[in-house]
């Protein structure tokens, strides 16, 4: 049967992931520092990625593939504390979900972190360091030896989703404020991308009728 871990379950796209899962009778163990209610085929489960023993115990079990999608909010965050949370708590729960045996790591990621954009400036303004952080912790899972995709997004938004096909190419665009895709429609993506896109690839995912469409984002495997 298959099982998954979802890091960052309670918002987002995380919680989108969960709830994805859940309508396909996928196993999930929904992780976050305030646990979802429980539910049929979900498990939830108080960990914190700063916490390196508890994200470890979180990650103890058979899982087939370890979501990460963790974030941090406000607009005054230290750079030290966006760098715990985005860096150093993924570099915690790389190493838990290799330590535990983890078949895959699906991470999260953002649209063009080595390429210049006027939108990197403000979101590090925002979230200072954040361009950094997104490529040190993408470069850290590339060398952990865990087999990975790395799901890049752009400008996230909270539509239902299931109106612009979902197209997929290898890393290759700049950030910008044109490009977008709906939390659910990610959240399908990345599913989909736990079970069939190929190992250690990076993606741009993000919502365009002209495609393309990779044969595995036209799979309906979990």
């Amino acid at each position: 049967m298959t099982r998954y871990a979802v890091i960052g379950a309670s918002s987002g796209t995380g919680r989108q992931i969960v709830r994805y899962l859940a309508d396909k009778h996928v196993q999930v163990r929904a992780i976050s520092r305030r646990p979802l209610a429980a539910q049929e085929g979900v498990e939830p489960y108080a960990a914190d990625v700063t916490d390196p023993a508890s994200i470890a115990k979180a990650l103890e079990g058979d899982f087939d593939a370890v979501f990460y999608t963790v974030d941090i909010h406000g607009l005054r965050n230290s750079r030290e504390t966006v760098r715990s949370v985005m860096y150093d708590g993924c570099i915690n729960t790389i190493h838990a979900a290799a330590a535990a045996g983890a078949k895959r790591f699906v991470l999260l990621s953002v649209i063009g972190p080595d390429r210049p954009s006027w939108v990197w400036w403000i979101l590090n303004a925002i979230k200072p360091g954040m361009q950094r952080n997104v490529l040190d912790r993408e470069r850290a899972l590339i060398h952990s030896g865990l087999s990975y995709v790395i799901c890049r997004a752009p400008r996230l938004n909270d539509s239902p989703g299931g109106v612009i096909p979902i197209a997929a190419t290898a890393s290759e665009h700049r950030l910008d404020m044109g490009m977008g895709i709906a939390r659910a429609d990610l959240a399908r993506a990345m599913a989909r991308a736990a079970a069939a896109a190929p190992e250690r690839t990076i993606w741009d995912i993000y919502a365009d009728s002209g495609g393309p469409i990779p044969a595995w984002l036209r799979t309906d495997k979990r």
